[in-house]
């Protein structure tokens, strides 16, 4: 969980103030890209994918734990798309019609600053809500007779509340001094409004040590799935001829493509995630004023922060099509959202379903 420590078009400004190196100035179009379409893009999309999902899993129920962790996940990825399309926008508005400042420019800057300050609050829930997820569906395969009375919905929502709580004391704790500023350049009278009075030391022990701690429990919630996935399909080659009723085959179908849903959610949260994770490393390895100071290493590290946002922003977006190829009833009702409705019966869960879906 990383905060720009920056103004949002400062590389803008200083390419036409300053002049740059031909090295530097690629970065700045690379960066100009990131800024002005493909993260205004991937938010925009990402605020409509998100409601449909959460929508989907309101409807399914939120008394099965899966579809309430889910939902939750979807209104926090989404808040997450709103937060980065209102900075995208500005980005855009900064980076094209107001780069020479102005009361406009930094009405634009304000906007982006407060909302990247939204931006790790969700992204927390979204962070202890998947390891949440991966947690629950991991102790389901391992140990599923202790699990599925213990684990119950309810408990898991209170898991999820107590330790977003934990992480939002802290983050409150960190943004609690934090005010806007404005700078005027003396030479060009452009004002720059940035933030100042973040904790930023405290930000970065908790993104090196709370979040890192969820994420590895979440890429060794995804290995052991992966091998429990594995060994059922043997036990499914070896055992197709063997006698059982039709409701244990389905309900094991259905278990299977749970932890499919699952593997393939927490892979892509692992994989997205991993610029954030380097990021946190590096702050913590390195002096954050060398970080920040002005040169290549300040072009550097705005690209990497942008390639991070965009990460970020192709997590939330790729979810809708694990659900879809995966989960029956979302399939079957995202099909009749979009007006294709099928002939196929609606799907019904019995109680003893209900009681698995854990």
């Amino acid at each position: 969980m990383i905060v720009h420590n920056t103004s949002t078009s400062r590389l803008a400004w200083e390419v036409q103030e300053n002049g740059i190196m031909v090295g530097d100035l690629v970065m700045y179009y690379i960066s100009f890209f990131l800024k002005v379409y493909v993260n205004p893009f991937l938010s925009f999309t990402g605020i409509f994918i998100n409601i449909i999902n959460a929508a989907i899993f309101y409807k399914m129920g939120l008394s099965e734990g899966i579809a309430q962790n889910f939902f939750i996940l979807s209104v926090s990825d989404g808040i997450l798309a709103v937060s980065s399309f209102a900075a995208s926008s500005s980005n855009v508005l900064l980076n094209t019609l107001y780069t020479r400042g102005g009361l406009i420019a930094e009405l634009l800057q304000s906007v982006h600053w407060v909302a990247m300050s939204c931006w790790p609050f969700s992204h927390t829930i979204s962070f202890i809500t998947t390891t949440v997820i991966a947690v629950v569906r991991c102790c389901c395969v391992t140990m599923p007779l202790q699990v599925k009375d213990i684990l119950t919905a309810r408990r898991q929502l209170l898991a999820i509340v107590v330790f977003c709580l934990i992480g939002y004391i802290v983050m409150i704790y960190s943004f609690a001094p934090v005010k806007l500023i404005r700078i005027t350049n003396p030479m060009t009278n452009i004002t720059h409004v940035t933030i100042s009075g973040l904790r930023y030391f405290v930000i970065d022990i908790f993104a090196g040590t709370y979040l890192k701690f969820a994420f590895i429990t979440v890429v060794v919630c995804t290995v052991i799935l992966i091998f429990s996935l594995k060994q059922s399909s043997r036990f499914r080659e070896t055992s197709s001829s063997a006698s059982g009723s039709v409701e244990k085959r389905r309900e094991k179908s259905r278990e299977i493509r749970t932890v499919q849903t699952v593997i393939l959610v927490a892979t892509i949260f692992i994989v997205f995630n991993l610029p954030l994770l380097v990021l946190s490393i590096a702050r913590m390895a390195t002096d954050s004023a060398s970080l920040y100071a002005d040169g290549s290493v300040w072009r550097l590290l705005e690209l990497f922060l942008l390639i991070m946002d965009v990460c970020m922003m192709f997590n939330i977006n790729l979810n809708i099509f694990i659900y879809v190829r995966f989960n029956s009833r979302y399939r079957n009702i995202f099909m009749k959202i979009v007006g294709n409705r099928s002939d196929r019966k609606p799907v019904t869960i019995n109680s003893q379903t209900q009681r698995n879906n854990v």
